[in-house]
């Protein structure tokens, strides 16, 4: 599993250092070089308000008339859809309308991964501070 850190570098907002980090590679960082990633993750880690837990579907249909264009060949489409899996294997789906809303729907479900990846990144880090017998300070 990689982790990818990505901090924001000051005065210069488009660009970014980029940095992967697998599991065997954090095991030969120092303490310190982790606890570092660590304060500097947890600086750009800022939670988007508009982030969505969900997937992003993009589906092309047929439709019920027997004589359509859609029997034999080009199907109706795309509809966008976001689908969230609830608890005991229900979905729940919602078809987006318009462009506007497919777009912050697309940006929403972006933000979620962006954060989530950010979070297994910390999650790396403070199970190898763990594992060398260190301390989780609320830092």
């Amino acid at each position: 599993m990689l982790g990818i850190f990505v901090f924001a570098c000051p005065g210069a907002p488009t660009g970014y250092l980029t940095y992967n980090m697998s599991k065997r590679e954090s095991s030969r960082l120092s303490t310190l070089a982790l606890r570092q990633r660590k304060a500097h993750l947890l600086q750009s880690l800022k939670l988007p308000p508009d982030l969505i837990h969900a997937s992003f579907l993009e589906r092309f249909l047929k439709c019920g008339r027997p004589n359509c264009h859609c029997r034999h060949g080009e199907k109706h489409g795309p509809f966008f859809y976001l689908s969230r899996c609830l608890a005991k294997g229900q979905m729940r789906t919602l078809l987006l309308k318009g462009e506007a809303q497919i777009l912050q729907a697309r940006r929403s479900v972006e933000a979620y991964q962006k954060a989530l990846q950010a979070l297994d990144q910390l999650s790396e880090i403070n199970w190898e501070l763990l594992r060398r017998g260190e301390t989780l300070p609320g830092e």
